[in-house]
């Protein structure tokens, strides 16, 4: 591969970029327009097993990029341009570094569909829907410093299937009859106890089709979950660097072992609830499940998100909105007075209704 990946203009000769609004190559100087060529390659799964054992093989170029190493968080990101901020923590503690290569080259691509000014548009829209944000959240978190990132993710895939046992329990009433000590009287009330039924088993079979695991430790795996994950197994491309013109590029840092880890921490979990779910009755004891996993594959794939980084309290924040869809997430401060003054709100409220009701009754 080249050292530096540069598309020309067909009309003027100038460098073009990825237009995420046309999802085509356009040149900024004279606006002519091209199709990025669709090569037809297959997105090709790697097994697991060979892939763990060849996780630290030849290693493959991001052209066209400075890479700089943020001395806060660690994030390695492949930039357009020289900047002295970094898009995950909102330091401007970043320092250039001689890093041409990733761990493993891509698969696939998921192309920016959103562009810069509606991503932008969907930031104002959340951050007005923040009751509870500081009122100068927008004067700290500025907008000018949103960043449009192609965040790197290991996917895996997994057929998967659970042997689960429980001992189900049934919400029963009864009325009991008990002396009140305060009245010196007898009286009768409702108790609710559990029914214990005899143990039951049964059998759960599913498929994770590209289950995503952030390939970059500075930007956890919760923040894809927070904008509703990417639709890799319907909308994904063979990886073409073509995507990449015009937008930073974050490298990954997580290993795949590492990656894998938490990919098998995941598929546990969110077996563990579907069997959970098949449990008659309304509560359980004694729950017990053996998992089986075959056909594990992976890739590492590019998915396109804008970040917002900024401090607040010299505590860092970040706002992640899909490229694709716009849907909006991440963290955000939170002003504890307005949560007081809600509170006294309505308990003088409440506070008002009683009095209002004690006079009614007199």
């Amino acid at each position: 591969m080249a050292d530096i990946y540069t598309v020309r203009c067909r009309s003027c000769g100038a460098s073009v970029t990825y237009d995420a609004g046309r999802e085509r190559l356009k040149c900024s100087y004279c606006g002519a327009e091209a199709a990025i060529a669709d090569l037809g390659a297959p997105i090709t799964e790697v097994d697991l097993e060979a892939a763990l054992q060849q996780a630290e093989a030849r290693r493959e170029v991001i052209e066209g990029h400075q890479v700089r190493t943020c001395r806060s968080c660690g994030a390695a990101i492949a930039y357009q341009e020289a900047r002295a901020k970094c898009d995950f923590c909102g330091a401007e503690a970043v320092e250039v570094a001689r890093l041409e290569q990733q761990p493993v080259r891509p698969q696939g691509v998921l192309p920016f569909r959103v562009t810069p000014d509606s991503a932008k548009a969907a930031f104002q829209r959340w951050l007005k829907s923040l009751w509870f944000a500081p009122s100068d959240l927008a004067q700290r978190s500025r907008i000018d410093d949103l960043r449009g990132v192609y965040l790197p993710c290991w996917t895996f895939d997994a057929q998967v299937y659970a042997e689960w046992r429980a001992v189900p329990g049934y919400h029963r009433t009864r009325t009991e009859r008990y002396y009140d000590a305060s009245t010196q009287s007898w009286k009768t009330r409702t108790t609710t106890y559990v029914e214990w039924g005899p143990p039951v088993t049964g059998q759960h079979r599913d498929f994770f089709d590209d289950l995503l695991v952030s390939a970059l430790r500075s930007l956890p795996t919760r923040y894809l979950d927070d904008v509703g994950g990417f639709a890799t197994p319907t909308d994904l491309r063979p990886y073409e660097p073509a995507y990449f013109l015009g937008w930073d590029v974050a490298l990954p840092d997580k290993p795949l072992r590492e990656a894998w880890t938490e990919g098998y921490r995941r598929i546990t979990e969110l077996t563990e609830a579907a069997c959970k779910r098949a449990i008659p009755g309304d509560t359980y004891k004694d729950f017990h499940m053996r998992l089986h996993l075959s056909g594990l594959t992976t890739k590492l794939v590019y998915v396109p998100v804008y970040i917002l980084a900024y401090r607040y309290g010299q505590k860092p924040y970040r706002v992640v909105i899909h490229g694709r869809s716009g849907v909006v997430g991440g963290d955000r401060p939170i002003s504890w007075l307005k949560v007081v003054l809600l509170v006294l709100l309505i308990g003088a409220g409440i506070g008002a209704l009683v009095y209002w009701l004690n006079l009614k009754s007199l």
